[in-house]
């Protein structure tokens, strides 16, 4: 699949190969032209703590009256009054014990005699598909190509996908391609279409929230945090792991146990206004990419690094 020239919008893109900065080099094989494809890398940040407040001190009792004389409706007043609810902050790398640092520092130094070899098919993989969730390509990604993304298996487990098929089955493939298009352009672009950030639209983890609980107009049936993660990792490669789920379920390996048994934090439980699904799942990511710092080829070798750390308890 050929992507169009910016320039002369020939059909004749040519992978020249991947800059510095992580983006892939284009050439045009009829004018000559070249750009650059591919979002501006990302500096991983973890979400804001606010902060907590503390609760005022209840002014000393009077010890004039004995405990055995206080009267009920009194008494009867002090239990009727409920403690605030306390609301947890997410966790920043300020946070990670000690000895959480000094264990992840010596399995780092371990790593490259215990790096498995990798897949040979995942550079290809990447590759084919972060050229077709880039602007220019995304329109013209075909059916099987878009399915055949979120069921395998090549760069992260993509786990029960039954609900994705289902749905996929049941528009058809020009109707479910067309609107899988549609949540990956607004996941990754927004509205306004840029690669950058822009200030009408949403941030990327409230779009993420949106389109995984189903309330945008540009959600897709079935795609949900591991399918939308997913895409992320491919088209977000210098930001986001390869881990596509906060809770790991029965398999145990979501960003919630790898922050738990490699940092030793725990992540505040997912609800709808504060610590929604997207602020989770990216607050979580960030968390985890700043903990591990340098030393990785990339995003891929991290992700199997953290998990040989959470492996080993």
């Amino acid at each position: 699949m050929a992507l169009a020239c910016p320039s002369c919008e020939a059909a004749a893109a040519e992978y020249v190969g991947m800059a510095d900065d992580g983006r892939n080099e284009m050439r045009c094989t009829a004018c000559g032209h070249h750009w650059m494809l591919g979002a501006k890398p990302v500096s991983p940040r973890a979400v804001t703590p606010k902060p907590v407040k503390t609760p005022t001190p209840r002014a000393a009792r009077a010890p004039s009256t004995p405990r055995a004389v206080r009267t009920a409706p009194a008494a009867s007043a002090a239990s009727s009054v409920e403690a605030a609810p306390v609301v947890r902050r997410f966790p920043t790398l300020d946070d990670v014990p000690d000895e959480k640092l000094r264990r992840l520092a010596a399995l780092k130094a371990a790593w490259p005699r215990e790096r498995p070899r990798p897949d040979p098919y995942a550079a290809d993989f990447r590759r084919l598909y972060e050229l077709m969730f880039s602007r220019a390509g995304l329109p013209h990604a075909e059916p099987g190509q878009l399915k055949d993304f979120v069921t395998s298996d090549v760069l992260a487990l993509s786990g029960n996908t039954s609900s994705f098929s289902r749905e996929w089955r049941k528009l058809g493939d020009r109707d479910a391609s067309r609107r899988f298009r549609d949540a990956v352009e607004y996941l990754l672009r927004g509205e306004s279409g840029d690669d950058e950030q822009s200030p009408d639209d949403p941030p990327l983890e409230d779009r993420f929230t949106a389109l995984a609980d189903q309330t945008s107009p540009h959600a897709m049936p079935g795609a949900r945090e591991a399918v939308l993660t997913h895409v992320l990792a491919v088209a977000r490669p210098e930001r986001f792991l390869p881990v596509l789920t906060v809770d790991g379920g029965s398999g145990g390996e979501g960003k919630r146990e790898l922050v738990a048994s490699v940092l030793g934090l725990e992540l505040p439980a997912v609800d709808r206004t504060r610590h929604t699904i997207g602020r989770v799942a990216c607050g979580s990511n960030d968390l985890l990419v700043d903990a591990l710092g340098a030393g990785f080829s990339d995003l891929d070798d991290a992700a199997a690094f953290l998990l040989r750390a959470h492996a080993q308890g």
